[in-house]
């Protein structure tokens, strides 16, 4: 079936925690520019980087790793999140 119904579910969940892949390699969140990356262990990690994803949680290593990742379409921020999201961002 179609995942897409889920995953704007997912985004309506976690539209706080959304970051956008940068020319740097990391991820940068929408509202407050931190700097983050995918935990090893997500199946994620090994992929091409999707350009936008929604996290559950932050943990800091050596890093601060985004897990239980969920990759989206920035759209469906806007749509579900107006809100929380400007036009600009």
């Amino acid at each position: 079936g179609d995942p897409d119904p889920v995953l704007r579910c997912i985004v309506s969940g976690f539209f706080a925690n959304a970051a956008k892949f940068h020319s740097t390699g990391a991820y940068r969140t929408i509202r407050d520019d931190h700097e983050l990356h995918i935990h090893p262990t997500s199946v994620l990690y090994a992929e091409k980087p999707p350009r936008w994803v929604v996290y559950n949680e932050v943990i800091q290593t050596a890093k601060y790793y985004m897990r239980d990742v969920t990759a989206v379409e920035s759209a469906w921020l806007l749509e579900l999140a107006p809100h929380f999201y400007q036009q600009g961002t």
